[in-house]
């Protein structure tokens, strides 16, 4: 009779269990991340690779592209921070400038619908002053004379509630974007994807994006139904 040793040497090498987890799960994590490998281009720029989006979404650092939003917006945030914090500037005269130039600073946001920021350097500075008005913001609020936890809780609804904002507008840029294209949402095809497709192909994973299909041809027959109505 095998012993519980020999049981679990046998089980690790015949791939059925494996610390605790079986054959089967072992490939759905594995497959999980040969996805996300897949799409990881998508994950740093959040804009594909699409003539119609420019080149105005995202910076180039060798063959990756970086969203400016992300990868310039909360660094500057988080460098703000560090730097009110280290010089504790919260308990100096500058506290009372807090709000008001937080909000300055945030409401560059405007220039984003007034088409503004279709000029790259003015949207990366605007990123920044962005980023920097949430850290003054924050900090003017954590510095009210409430209990901290409350100030706490103030602050994150607020962020929170900026951070939803900012990333519905620019969802609705995205979809709109594709929306108005000669291909809406045809992922499956379209230009902006191949290197996901590449990608998934590599991993010899199944395509997905091939499934709207569908979904673009209903939209290009309803955009032409618009047409005639028109």
């Amino acid at each position: 009779m095998k012993n519980s040793g020999e049981r679990n040497n046998q089980e690790s090498t015949d791939g059925s269990n494996v610390k605790g987890f079986t054959k089967n799960e072992i490939g759905k994590v594995h497959k999980f991340f040969l996805y996300a490998r897949s799409f990881f281009p998508l994950f740093l720029s959040h804009h594909p690779e699409c003539e119609k989006f420019g080149d105005n979404h995202t910076i180039n650092i060798g063959k990756y592209r970086f969203c400016i939003g992300c990868f310039i917006g909360y660094p500057a945030a988080f460098v703000s921070l560090f730097l009110i914090n280290s010089l504790d500037l919260k308990n100096s005269f500058l506290y009372s400038y807090f709000l008001p130039v937080s909000i300055f600073f945030l409401a560059t946001f405007i220039l984003s619908p007034l088409k503004l920021t279709e000029n790259k350097r003015i949207k990366i500075l605007q990123k920044i002053f962005i980023g920097m008005g949430a850290a003054l913001l924050f900090s003017w609020i954590m510095g009210l004379p409430n209990p901290p936890r409350t100030n706490y809780n103030i602050a994150f609804a607020v962020i929170f509630m900026i951070v939803t904002i900012l990333n519905i507008y620019h969802s609705y840029g995205f979809l709109n974007t594709c929306y108005k294209c000669e291909t809406p949402f045809d992922w499956g095809r379209c230009d902006g994807f191949k290197t996901i497709r590449n990608n998934i192909e590599k991993y010899n994973l199944f395509n997905f994006l091939k499934n709207l299909d569908d979904f673009s041809q209903k939209i290009k027959e309803r955009k032409k139904e618009k047409l005639k109505e028109g």
